[in-house]
């Protein structure tokens, strides 16, 4: 995938379970189905075996085999544009298997203060999952710029309304849709409120950006709040609950000077995404849903997804899904 993909959620790969109890053919060329007597097979639960398809990281062939039918649940980020533009439904973690991954302002220590760090939470608070699937899309796939696609949703949300703040601030972005979006939500609200605002965007990794904030050289970058604090410190490992991520990332971004602030509900986390007439037709909503779908479908994602936590193994453990080798 391109730039845009600075994750799926950075964990230690770990050994890949028996998947599935299905009876395997006797050829040995890899493929990925069961014989046709099985291809219908439930497990002890009652849920069928499903498939695994591998194409790419919550990138293009990944939502075109979904768009087309060729797989039946594809592996997302949930800030995905095509979320909102293809009506499709993102089934909810309910068993919260993913880390959290909220968008945070990250502002270093000495350029912020009470005024602005109210507009920057003001922001935040607002800025819901479905609110940024709509902003990449207008970007992603509308073709839209980030300036004005935030232009009109902070006028949409009357943000920052009556909150005034004063200094002179950098903001920073990757170079990634989410990013450059949320920086300019930022930016724009803090100019609206009487900050003098510049901006850096499209600065590239979280090691060149981080190290320019920490410099001085921008003021203030978009982050996400899990993949930020694997990034700080290698051996965390990143809880489903933002305010534990919170609690561990902020004395961190301390120690160098930055500020994290409050978290938006929007996030970017592995998400499993299925066509509105697939969720009608299995009466899905959740992930949970899943273990009682009768009909092998097909889950379409990276090639590591079998051998990570948060994706078949996972699926596995902590929903009890079961899939073909």
């Amino acid at each position: 995938m391109t730039t845009t993909r600075r994750r799926l959620v950075a964990a230690l790969l770990v050994p890949l379970l028996a998947l599935g109890a299905a009876a395997c053919t006797d050829s040995d060329d890899g493929d990925e189905t069961t014989s046709g007597d099985d291809s219908g097979a439930t497990d002890e639960t009652g849920g069928a075996e499903f498939t695994f398809s591998p194409l790419d990281a919550g990138g293009p062939n990944t939502k075109a085999a979904l768009e087309n039918g060729d797989i039946d649940i594809a592996l997302l980020f949930s800030s995905d544009g095509a979320i909102a533009a293809n009506e499709w439904v993102a089934l909810e973690d309910d068993e919260d298997l993913q880390p959290a991954d909220n968008f945070v302002p990250a502002i270093r220590t000495d350029a912020t203060n009470d005024d602005i760090a109210a507009v920057l939470d003001a922001v935040s608070g607002a800025l819901t999952v479905e609110d940024m699937q709509g902003l990449v899309a207008q970007v992603s796939i509308d073709g839209d710029n980030p300036e004005d696609a935030a232009a009109a949703y902070l006028e949409e949300k009357g943000l920052p309304g009556d909150l005034t703040a004063e200094g002179s601030l950098t903001v920073g972005s990757s170079n990634f849709a989410e990013s450059n979006i949320a920086a300019q939500l930022y930016g724009q609200a803090l100019e609206a409120a009487g900050v003098d605002v510049s901006y850096t965007p499209d600065i590239g990794a979280r090691d060149v950006y981080y190290e320019a904030l920490k410099s001085g050289d921008i003021d203030l970058v978009p982050e996400f709040t899990g993949t930020l604090l694997t990034f700080l410190d290698g051996e965390a490992e990143a809880s489903p609950d933002v305010e534990e991520v919170l609690e561990q990332l902020r004395p961190l971004a301390e120690e160098d000077g930055i500020t994290i602030l409050e978290p938006a509900e929007a996030d970017s986390v592995n998400t499993f995404v299925v066509t509105a007439e697939t969720a009608e037709e299995y009466g899905l909503s959740t992930v949970s849903d899943l273990a009682g779908v009768e009909d092998p479908l097909v889950l379409g994602g990276p090639p590591e997804c079998p051998e990570r936590p948060y994706c078949l193994v996972g699926l596995q453990e902590t929903y009890g899904l079961s899939f073909a080798e």
